[in-house]
């Protein structure tokens, strides 16, 4: 994915949104659920899951009952309060599309940029056909995903970001939608350098992981 290049380094950054940028505070992050996370698995795959991760994963589990997955009117901002800074909310607008709807304050903050109504896949790059065949499988054979990025920082460098990302079924106007997490996969102290995304960001894994309904055929070249 690539999107707008952020705005700089983290100097100045409101206090309101200090703490969420914070490694403590993204350690503790927790969705209000009505149960225990005693069943909800720690891992997809080799990949053990963030907090933030596991907390959406938590609340999607609890959240859809018996059925395959939630449907758009399960989506709560109450129960997903402490973890909207990290979340990113999608539709799919038609076939290609898929337009931002919520983009957390932390993850705006991050990258230097409100890509809300923006459609991930509008900065076109070599990787753009298997992203959207990636993302289209969640709904396909409902599953989730998790992919680690290597995320590259403006003064040089980078570190790895956990994509979490989970299927929703669609409201009453017929689009389906994901919903998923963003977070530092590595402990920094602060989440204090900007990521920029006017490159392709390097996928270390992608693991889908069996939500009830089978995880697509590794022979499909869409897991790494």
């Amino acid at each position: 994915m690539t999107a707008r290049q952020g705005r700089g380094s983290g100097e100045g950054r409101p206090t309101w949104i200090q703490p969420l940028m914070e490694w403590s505070s993204i350690q503790k992050v927790k969705a209000r659920l009505k149960g225990s996370l005693d069943r909800v698995p720690v891992a997809a795959g080799d990949i053990t899951l963030s907090n933030a991760g596991r907390q959406l994963l938590a609340w999607w589990l609890e959240a859809r009952g018996d059925r395959a997955m939630p449907d758009a009117g399960d989506v709560s901002p109450r129960a997903l309060v402490e973890l909207l800074p990290y979340i990113r909310y999608l539709s799919w607008e038609d076939e290609d599309r898929l337009v931002f709807r919520i983009f957390g304050s932390a993850l705006a903050e991050a990258t230097g940029a409100d890509i809300t109504g923006y459609d991930m896949f509008a900065f076109s790059h070599d990787e753009v056909e298997i992203d959207r065949a990636r993302l289209k499988r969640l709904h396909e054979q409902p599953c989730g995903i998790v992919l680690v990025r290597d995320v590259f920082l403006k003064e040089g460098g980078h570190f790895p970001c956990e994509f979490m990302t989970l299927p929703i079924a669609p409201g009453p106007d017929g689009k389906k939608r994901i919903i998923g997490t963003i977070v530092p996969a590595v402990h920094v102290e602060e989440w204090t350098t900007d990521l920029i995304f006017d490159r392709i960001l390097t996928l270390r894994r992608a693991v889908y992981f069996d939500t009830g309904a089978g995880a697509p055929d590794p022979s499909l070249g869409l897991e790494v």
